[in-house]
C-alpha cells in the first residue's frame, strides 16, 4: 500500500467511521432484533459493518486479500488510536477461544459467539457514564468473502478476555 493510499484510508476512517461509532454509543438500542446490509442487533447490542472489501473469488495469488487486509488493519488501527485517546488501552477479547469453546459444547453469549465465527479478536472499551462498551474488529466469514471492519456497541457485561476466563 502506498503512503497516499494509507493516508486516504486513515482520513476516511476518522471522517466517516468515527462519527458512526459516536452515534452507536448514544443511540437507543432497537426494540426488536434486526439484520440488514449495514449490520445486525437488537435490544442488547448493535453491530455495524463500517467498511467492506471486495470479495476474493478470483484472487489466485492473494494480492487483493493482502491489499484489503492492509487497508482494514490501517482503518482499525486509526479508530483504535482515537478510542485509546478517549478511554485508554482496550481489553482485547480472544474470540478464537470462544469459537473453540463452542465446539466443545460451551455456550458463549450470542453476540460473542456470532462475532467469533468471523473474527479472531475484538478490541473493547467500556464507555464511562453510558453503561455500554464499544468493540472493534476485522473479520471474514469465509476465505472468498470480503473482509469487514466492524463496530459493536452493547450494554451487556464486557466479555472476558478469553473463554477460559469464563468457564
Amino acid at each position: 500500500m502506498t503512503t497516499a493510499e494509507l493516508e486516504t484510508v486513515v482520513q476516511e476512517a476518522l471522517a466517516r467511521y468515527l462519527p458512526i461509532i459516536d452515534e452507536m454509543i448514544t443511540d437507543p438500542f432497537p426494540a426488536t432484533d434486526f439484520e440488514d446490509g449495514s449490520g445486525y442487533g437488537g435490544p442488547t447490542h448493535v453491530v455495524r459493518v463500517l467498511r467492506t472489501s471486495q470479495d476474493f473469488w478470483d484472487d489466485e495469488y492473494h494480492k487483493a486479500l493482502q491489499q484489503a487486509d492492509a487497508e482494514m488493519s490501517a482503518a482499525l488501527d486509526v479508530l483504535a488510536a482515537a478510542l485509546i485517546v478517549r478511554w485508554g488501552d482496550p481489553l482485547v477479547v480472544d474470540l478464537w477461544s470462544y469459537l473453540t469453546a463452542g465446539y466443545e459444547g460451551r455456550r458463549a453469549p450470542e453476540l460473542i459467539e456470532r462475532l467469533s465465527q468471523s473474527a479472531g479478536s475484538l478490541q473493547t472499551w467500556p464507555v464511562p457514564d453510558a453503561g455500554r462498551w464499544i468493540g472493534l474488529t476485522v473479520g471474514q466469514h469465509d476465505t472468498e468473502l470480503p473482509l469487514e471492519l466492524t463496530a459493536v456497541v452493547s450494554h451487556t457485561p464486557l466479555p472476558a478476555a478469553s473463554a477460559a476466563d469464563t468457564y
